[in-house]
């Protein structure tokens, strides 16, 4: 039996990401947008919710192009509004869209906010049960400021901190997990 962190054995979209995906580092600018973009709609969602719409979701956001999505019209944001293929949250939408546009107006920076704490090393916090975020709450406010001050929306504790989990900056896989 392969054993796997906790919260990938409820489904196969899951299972799947996590094996596949989850805390893999990511260093390219639009897959770490891909990720925060997921982020960003899972907000108050499970994870598994918006992994079924990840594939309508790639096709309304020009395959999480960032530099693509920074020059979305005020017509193009109300097509998705209307999309049943995406998850419709107008706040979210709008906040992928503005990320976007702030990031391309200087990706290096986004780049070095998301990976310059860790010198392009991954952080292996070596857990052995679930994670506390009050352990976390010091070393997550640094990005969360920085991200703030970037000019990024809808970047609280626990979004980026599921971001830097996402991109491999932090490596959360439990330590029995086989993927770690």
């Amino acid at each position: 039996m392969v054993i796997r962190c906790g919260w990938a054995t409820k489904g196969p979209e899951l299972m799947y990401y996590h094996d596949l995906r989850w805390g893999k580092p990511v260093y390219e600018l639009n897959k770490l947008f891909h990720a925060l973009a997921l982020e960003i709609f899972q907000a108050g969602l499970t994870f598994q919710t918006v992994l079924k719409f990840e594939s309508g979701l790639t096709s309304a956001f020009a395959n999480f192009d960032v530099n693509e999505i920074a020059k979305y019209s005020d017509a193009q944001i109300n097509v998705l509004y209307d999309d049943a293929l995406i998850i419709r949250n107008h706040v979210k939408i709008d906040a992928v869209v503005h990320n976007a546009q702030v990031i391309v107006e200087n990706p290096d920076k986004f780049k070095q906010i998301t990976w310059g704490n860790t010198n392009n090393i991954p952080l292996d916090r070596q857990l052995t049960d679930k994670l506390n975020m009050s352990e976390i709450e010091v070393f997550i406010k640094k990005y969360t400021d920085q991200y703030k001050k970037m000019g990024l929306t809808r970047m609280g504790p626990v979004t980026t901190y599921s971001f830097l989990e996402a991109v491999g900056v932090v490596n959360d896989h439990i330590m029995s997990c086989e993927f770690r």
